[in-house]
């Protein structure tokens, strides 16, 4: 399935969602209780629109912590380049068959978008499982400064840790994107060669 459109169409995303669905269903039972995705629809939206708006300074698209895809997708339908860090590789594996599945350009690598260093910024968190090193990146072939949106959907009170990497490493000018709840995504965007972040707003 070519990427056509700036915007996905509701039956493309109706077959997006299904086919997460299907993906996660297929997981082992104790990854699949611990997966939480993000509303594809309301990433539709915001990609969208930061496209019709112009807000980003260039196509490359990361997702933190990719799951089985599905945001990726929307991005590509969108019109960005997206690639994906993951740190569970059945969720990697699950994922790239999505990419073959719709012939979409993403890439997904296994490992952490925390680099060696950031172990003061993850020090509150609870869910995600920590290590520091630069393999998924390096398998990426970019790094966190090379990405223009970066996506993440972090788990309640670890927001702060992924603001803080985003703040250390992205490059002026680049868009952070985090999913709240079922429709709500915040777009902060980094104002200069420092760690401070501009709220876009909700979209």
């Amino acid at each position: 399935m070519p990427v056509d459109d700036a915007q996905a169409s509701g039956e493309t995303l109706a077959q997006l969602v299904e086919a997460v669905r299907d993906r996660v269903l297929a997981l082992p039972g104790s990854d699949r209780g611990d997966y939480v995705g993000s509303a594809l629809s309301a990433v539709n939206r915001v990609l969208a629109r930061i496209q019709a708006e112009g807000l980003a300074s260039g196509p490359l698209f990361c997702e933190w912590g990719s799951g089985v895809g599905g945001v990726c997708a929307v991005a590509a339908l969108n019109g960005f380049t997206p690639l994906g860090i993951e740190i569970q590789g059945e969720l990697v594996e699950a994922a790239r068959s999505m990419a073959k599945e719709f012939e979409f350009p993403m890439v997904f690598a296994e490992g952490t978008f925390l680099l060696p260093g950031d172990e003061d910024l993850a020090a509150a968190t609870s869910h995600t499982r920590l290590s520091f090193d630069r393999h998924a990146w390096d398998a990426l072939g970019v790094g966190p400064e090379d990405c223009d949106v970066v996506f993440a959907y972090p788990w309640p009170g670890e927001e702060a840790c992924v603001d803080g990497v985003f703040g250390r490493h992205a490059a002026p000018g680049a868009l952070l994107l985090t999913f709240h709840d079922w429709d709500h995504v915040l777009v902060q965007r980094k104002l200069a060669d420092n760690d401070m972040l501009l709220p876009l707003g909700w979209m």
